[in-house]
Protein backbone atom coordinates (compact mmCIF):
# COMPACT_ATOMS: atom_id res chain seq x y z
CA UNK A 1 0.00 0.00 0.00
CA UNK A 2 1.30 3.46 -0.82
CA UNK A 3 0.39 7.05 -0.19
CA UNK A 4 0.64 9.29 -3.26
CA UNK A 5 2.24 12.63 -2.65
CA UNK A 6 0.01 15.51 -3.66
CA UNK A 7 1.48 17.82 -6.28
CA UNK A 8 3.13 20.99 -5.01
CA UNK A 9 1.06 24.08 -4.62
CA UNK A 10 1.94 26.64 -7.27
CA UNK A 11 0.84 30.23 -6.96
CA UNK A 12 -0.07 31.55 -10.43
CA UNK A 13 1.62 34.70 -11.61
CA UNK A 14 -0.38 37.80 -10.87
CA UNK A 15 -2.18 39.30 -13.80
CA UNK A 16 -0.68 42.59 -14.92
CA UNK A 17 2.49 42.09 -12.88
CA UNK A 18 4.65 43.46 -15.68
CA UNK A 19 4.70 47.24 -15.33
CA UNK A 20 4.12 49.40 -18.38
CA UNK A 21 6.96 51.77 -19.34
CA UNK A 22 4.91 54.86 -19.90
CA UNK A 23 6.90 57.87 -21.10
CA UNK A 24 7.09 60.56 -18.38
CA UNK A 25 5.87 64.04 -19.28
CA UNK A 26 9.27 65.74 -18.57
CA UNK A 27 10.99 63.33 -20.98
CA UNK A 28 8.44 63.98 -23.72
CA UNK A 29 8.76 67.74 -23.26
CA UNK A 30 12.56 67.58 -23.28
CA UNK A 31 12.58 65.56 -26.51
CA UNK A 32 10.16 67.95 -28.24
CA UNK A 33 12.08 71.03 -27.06
CA UNK A 34 15.39 69.54 -28.18
CA UNK A 35 13.99 68.88 -31.65
CA UNK A 36 12.54 72.39 -31.93
CA UNK A 37 15.85 73.95 -30.89
CA UNK A 38 17.71 71.90 -33.49
CA UNK A 39 15.23 72.97 -36.17
CA UNK A 40 15.50 76.63 -35.15
CA UNK A 41 19.32 76.47 -35.23
CA UNK A 42 19.25 74.95 -38.70
CA UNK A 43 16.87 77.67 -39.94
CA UNK A 44 19.13 80.37 -38.50
CA UNK A 45 22.21 78.91 -40.21
CA UNK A 46 20.43 78.65 -43.55
CA UNK A 47 19.31 82.28 -43.20
CA UNK A 48 22.89 83.35 -42.42
CA UNK A 49 24.29 81.71 -45.53
CA UNK A 50 21.40 83.04 -47.64
CA UNK A 51 22.09 86.68 -46.76
CA UNK A 52 25.86 86.34 -47.12
CA UNK A 53 26.00 87.35 -50.82
CA UNK A 54 24.09 90.58 -50.15
CA UNK A 55 26.30 91.33 -47.13
CA UNK A 56 29.44 90.88 -49.20
CA UNK A 57 28.12 93.13 -51.97
CA UNK A 58 27.16 95.93 -49.61
CA UNK A 59 30.44 95.60 -47.73
CA UNK A 60 32.50 95.93 -50.93
CA UNK A 61 30.52 99.00 -51.93
CA UNK A 62 31.06 100.60 -48.51
CA UNK A 63 34.81 99.76 -48.45
CA UNK A 64 35.69 100.69 -52.03
CA UNK A 65 38.53 102.96 -50.92
CA UNK A 66 40.22 100.39 -48.64
CA UNK A 67 43.00 98.03 -49.59
CA UNK A 68 41.80 95.09 -51.64
CA UNK A 69 43.65 92.57 -49.47
CA UNK A 70 41.94 93.81 -46.33
CA UNK A 71 38.54 93.77 -47.99
CA UNK A 72 39.08 90.23 -49.27
CA UNK A 73 40.08 89.15 -45.78
CA UNK A 74 36.80 90.41 -44.31
CA UNK A 75 34.85 88.78 -47.14
CA UNK A 76 36.58 85.47 -46.44
CA UNK A 77 35.59 85.75 -42.79
CA UNK A 78 31.95 86.26 -43.81
CA UNK A 79 31.88 83.21 -46.07
CA UNK A 80 33.84 80.98 -43.69
CA UNK A 81 31.63 81.95 -40.79
CA UNK A 82 28.45 81.23 -42.76
CA UNK A 83 29.77 77.88 -44.03
CA UNK A 84 31.03 76.71 -40.63
CA UNK A 85 27.80 77.81 -38.97
CA UNK A 86 25.73 75.86 -41.47
CA UNK A 87 27.86 72.72 -41.12
CA UNK A 88 27.66 72.88 -37.31
CA UNK A 89 23.91 73.46 -37.48
CA UNK A 90 23.40 70.41 -39.70
CA UNK A 91 25.49 68.23 -37.38
CA UNK A 92 23.66 69.53 -34.31
CA UNK A 93 20.31 68.98 -36.01
CA UNK A 94 21.11 65.33 -36.73
CA UNK A 95 22.56 64.84 -33.24
CA UNK A 96 19.58 66.42 -31.50
CA UNK A 97 17.13 64.32 -33.52
CA UNK A 98 18.99 61.14 -32.54
CA UNK A 99 19.10 62.21 -28.90
CA UNK A 100 15.42 63.13 -28.91
CA UNK A 101 14.47 59.72 -30.30
CA UNK A 102 16.71 58.05 -27.73
CA UNK A 103 15.08 60.00 -24.91
CA UNK A 104 11.64 58.88 -26.06
CA UNK A 105 12.83 55.27 -25.96
CA UNK A 106 14.25 55.68 -22.47
CA UNK A 107 17.92 55.39 -23.40
CA UNK A 108 20.23 56.33 -20.55
CA UNK A 109 23.05 57.00 -23.03
CA UNK A 110 20.80 59.51 -24.80
CA UNK A 111 20.09 61.22 -21.49
CA UNK A 112 23.80 61.55 -20.70
CA UNK A 113 24.53 62.72 -24.24
CA UNK A 114 21.80 65.34 -23.98
CA UNK A 115 23.32 66.69 -20.78
CA UNK A 116 26.68 66.97 -22.53
CA UNK A 117 25.10 68.80 -25.48
CA UNK A 118 23.26 71.13 -23.10
CA UNK A 119 26.51 72.01 -21.34
CA UNK A 120 28.26 72.70 -24.63
CA UNK A 121 25.27 74.72 -25.82
CA UNK A 122 25.38 76.92 -22.73
CA UNK A 123 29.07 77.55 -23.27
CA UNK A 124 28.49 78.36 -26.96
CA UNK A 125 25.71 80.78 -26.05
CA UNK A 126 27.94 82.57 -23.58
CA UNK A 127 30.69 82.77 -26.21
CA UNK A 128 28.26 84.26 -28.74
CA UNK A 129 27.18 86.96 -26.29
CA UNK A 130 30.78 87.83 -25.47
CA UNK A 131 31.69 87.99 -29.17
CA UNK A 132 28.78 90.28 -30.00
CA UNK A 133 29.66 92.50 -27.04
CA UNK A 134 33.27 92.82 -28.18
CA UNK A 135 32.21 93.60 -31.74
CA UNK A 136 29.74 96.26 -30.62
CA UNK A 137 32.32 97.89 -28.39
CA UNK A 138 34.66 98.41 -31.38
CA UNK A 139 32.16 100.26 -33.58
CA UNK A 140 33.33 103.70 -32.49
CA UNK A 141 35.19 104.46 -35.73
CA UNK A 142 32.57 104.83 -38.49
CA UNK A 143 35.22 104.68 -41.21
CA UNK A 144 36.70 101.34 -40.21
CA UNK A 145 36.19 98.11 -42.14
CA UNK A 146 34.58 96.56 -39.09
CA UNK A 147 31.94 99.27 -39.01
CA UNK A 148 31.38 98.86 -42.75
CA UNK A 149 30.87 95.12 -42.30
CA UNK A 150 28.43 95.60 -39.42
CA UNK A 151 26.48 98.08 -41.52
CA UNK A 152 26.36 95.63 -44.44
CA UNK A 153 24.18 93.21 -42.49
CA UNK A 154 20.39 93.68 -42.53
CA UNK A 155 18.83 95.89 -39.86
CA UNK A 156 18.30 94.04 -36.62
CA UNK A 157 20.75 91.26 -37.44
CA UNK A 158 22.92 91.96 -34.39
CA UNK A 159 19.87 91.98 -32.14
CA UNK A 160 18.73 88.72 -33.72
CA UNK A 161 22.10 87.15 -32.90
CA UNK A 162 21.77 88.20 -29.27
CA UNK A 163 18.21 86.89 -29.11
CA UNK A 164 19.20 83.54 -30.62
CA UNK A 165 22.11 83.17 -28.19
CA UNK A 166 19.91 83.90 -25.16
CA UNK A 167 17.11 81.61 -26.39
CA UNK A 168 19.67 78.87 -26.99
CA UNK A 169 20.99 79.12 -23.43
CA UNK A 170 17.51 79.15 -21.90
CA UNK A 171 16.38 76.21 -24.04
CA UNK A 172 19.35 74.02 -23.15
CA UNK A 173 18.90 74.88 -19.48
CA UNK A 174 15.22 73.88 -19.58
CA UNK A 175 16.03 70.58 -21.30
CA UNK A 176 18.66 69.75 -18.67
CA UNK A 177 16.26 70.57 -15.82
CA UNK A 178 13.48 68.48 -17.37
CA UNK A 179 15.78 65.46 -17.61
CA UNK A 180 16.84 65.96 -14.00
CA UNK A 181 13.17 66.04 -12.96
CA UNK A 182 12.33 62.89 -14.96
CA UNK A 183 12.24 59.59 -13.02
CA UNK A 184 15.49 57.71 -13.37
CA UNK A 185 13.66 54.37 -13.54
CA UNK A 186 12.58 55.21 -17.09
CA UNK A 187 16.17 55.24 -18.33
CA UNK A 188 18.51 52.29 -18.62
CA UNK A 189 16.37 49.68 -16.90
CA UNK A 190 16.19 46.82 -19.34
CA UNK A 191 15.02 44.44 -16.61
CA UNK A 192 12.27 46.72 -15.37
CA UNK A 193 9.72 44.92 -17.50
CA UNK A 194 10.43 41.61 -15.71
CA UNK A 195 10.88 43.03 -12.23
CA UNK A 196 7.33 42.15 -11.25
CA UNK A 197 7.37 38.58 -12.63
CA UNK A 198 7.39 35.98 -9.80
CA UNK A 199 10.57 33.97 -9.71
CA UNK A 200 12.65 36.43 -11.72
CA UNK A 201 16.30 35.99 -10.85
CA UNK A 202 16.04 32.25 -10.08
CA UNK A 203 18.99 30.11 -11.24
CA UNK A 204 16.51 27.99 -13.21
CA UNK A 205 15.25 30.98 -15.23
CA UNK A 206 12.27 33.34 -15.02
CA UNK A 207 9.08 31.84 -13.65
CA UNK A 208 10.81 29.33 -11.33
CA UNK A 209 9.89 29.71 -7.68
CA UNK A 210 10.71 28.01 -4.46
CA UNK A 211 8.08 25.46 -3.55
CA UNK A 212 7.78 21.91 -2.14
CA UNK A 213 8.35 18.68 -3.96
CA UNK A 214 10.12 19.83 -7.12
CA UNK A 215 12.26 17.38 -9.10
CA UNK A 216 15.04 20.01 -9.12
CA UNK A 217 15.60 19.74 -5.41
CA UNK A 218 14.07 21.20 -2.29
CA UNK A 219 11.22 23.39 -3.32
CA UNK A 220 11.73 24.57 -6.91
CA UNK A 221 8.49 24.80 -8.84
CA UNK A 222 8.46 25.62 -12.55
CA UNK A 223 5.41 27.56 -13.64
CA UNK A 224 3.91 27.12 -17.06
CA UNK A 225 5.32 23.64 -17.65
CA UNK A 226 2.78 21.60 -15.67
CA UNK A 227 3.43 19.52 -12.60
CA UNK A 228 6.17 16.89 -12.77
CA UNK A 229 5.35 13.28 -12.09
CA UNK A 230 6.12 12.43 -8.47
CA UNK A 231 6.73 8.77 -7.50
CA UNK A 232 4.65 7.18 -4.78
CA UNK A 233 6.22 6.72 -1.37
CA UNK A 234 5.85 3.42 0.46
CA UNK A 235 6.23 3.67 4.25
CA UNK A 236 8.93 1.56 5.89
CA UNK A 237 8.72 -0.05 9.32
CA UNK A 238 9.09 2.45 12.06
CA UNK A 239 7.71 5.38 10.10
CA UNK A 240 4.01 4.68 10.66
CA UNK A 241 3.14 2.31 13.53
CA UNK A 242 -0.54 2.70 12.86
CA UNK A 243 -0.10 1.40 9.32
CA UNK A 244 1.73 -1.78 10.38
CA UNK A 245 -0.63 -2.48 13.25
CA UNK A 246 -3.71 -2.32 10.99
CA UNK A 247 -4.94 -5.77 9.85
CA UNK A 248 -4.58 -6.39 6.17
CA UNK A 249 -7.82 -6.55 4.17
Amino acid sequence: MSYPVSPPFAVPAAQGAVPSRRRPVPVALAAVLLGLMALAGLAYAITAIAIAPGVVTRFRDAAHGAAAADVDGFVSVVWIGAAVGTAVAVILFALCVVLALGLRRGSNAARIGTWVVCGLGLLAGCGSLVTVGVQRSGDGDPGSLGAALSGAYPDGWIGLNVGVAVAQMVGYLIVAVLLLAAPGSFFGRAGAATAGVPGHGSPYGPGVLVGHGSPYGSGVVAYGAGYPSVPSITPTPGQDDEFWSRPSS
